[in-house]
């Protein structure tokens, strides 16, 4: 087995870390889909009920799925995710220095 650098097991068999993930990825799901909850054919205060009770359980298995993976293996998940989004620094060559 292989550790990364937080100390979380990322080959091998980690059940609670592969259950975290399932919990993880099913709540940004329910997250996704609140806004869903707007087309059905429901009263606007049961709309609205839905979506309230999506959100809080969104976030209900979000905290199980911190739980389950631990703080080390959510700071991994988060730091890959956030990764994406981070903008990459480019060097500047001398030519680019020159010419501002």
């Amino acid at each position: 087995m292989e550790t990364g650098n937080c100390g979380v097991v990322i080959k091998g068999k980690n059940t609670k870390f592969i259950i975290g993930i399932v919990f993880l990825a099913v709540s940004f799901t329910l997250y996704l889909c609140i806004p869903l909850v707007f087309f059905l054919p429901y009263d606007k205060k049961i709309q609205g009920g839905i979506a309230f009770g999506t959100y809080i359980f969104s976030w209900v298995l979000t905290a199980i799925a911190i739980f389950f993976m631990g703080k080390e293996g959510y700071n991994l998940v988060k730091g890959k995710i956030f990764s994406i989004f981070k903008k990459k620094k480019t060097l500047l060559t001398t030519e680019d220095t020159e010419k501002k």
